[in-house]
């Protein structure tokens, strides 16, 4: 049985504005859904022109109504459970496998760190411990990747979206 990003196909679609800002993903069936009522229209990304058939370019869909998503409406919910979402549930430090089960400040709050996406990754409640009040320097402890903004992905998707689409 499939389960959530897989099942409804979440990621599939790019959904942009009225400016090409990439705003979010959505999944194949949401963006079908927006283009039929008329809300949406599918784009060739190579040209950025309106597609007539949205089942063959279905990667990259247009709300020409829709504002400049702001960050602030991307951070809706807990931030907790969007970090360890972004980061798989994996522990996020070397040599480390375990389930994430917590979130750690890479810089901790009583050395003036702050509660941002950048500052923020999931990790297993032994390497928090561990590392403690100081940062990955101090603790001996480095990171598998830079932790980014819940929007960076997307961006880097879009980037690969057309580069392909150009070459082709």
């Amino acid at each position: 049985m499939l389960k959530g990003r897989d099942r409804h196909g979440l990621g599939d679609v790019i959904a942009v504005d009225r400016n090409y800002v990439p705003m979010q993903e959505v999944s194949r069936r949401r963006a079908l859904c927006a283009v039929v009522s008329g809300r949406a229209h599918v784009l060739n990304p190579a040209t950025f022109e309106r597609h007539r058939n949205f089942e063959t370019g279905l990667e990259l869909i247009i709300f020409p109504h829709a504002q400049a998503c702001s960050d602030s409406k991307l951070l809706l919910g807990r931030l907790e459970r969007r970090v360890l979402r972004r980061d798989h549930y994996t522990c996020q430090y070397e040599g480390c496998h375990r389930k994430a089960t917590t979130v750690d400040h890479v810089v901790p709050l009583c050395q003036g760190g702050s509660t941002t996406w950048q500052n923020l990754v999931g990790c297993c409640l032994p390497c928090n411990q561990t590392k403690g009040g100081r940062t990955p320097e101090q603790a001996g402890m480095t990171l598998k990747a830079l932790p980014k903004g819940p929007r960076a992905h997307l961006f880097e998707r879009f980037e690969e979206l057309l580069r392909r689409a150009s070459a082709a």
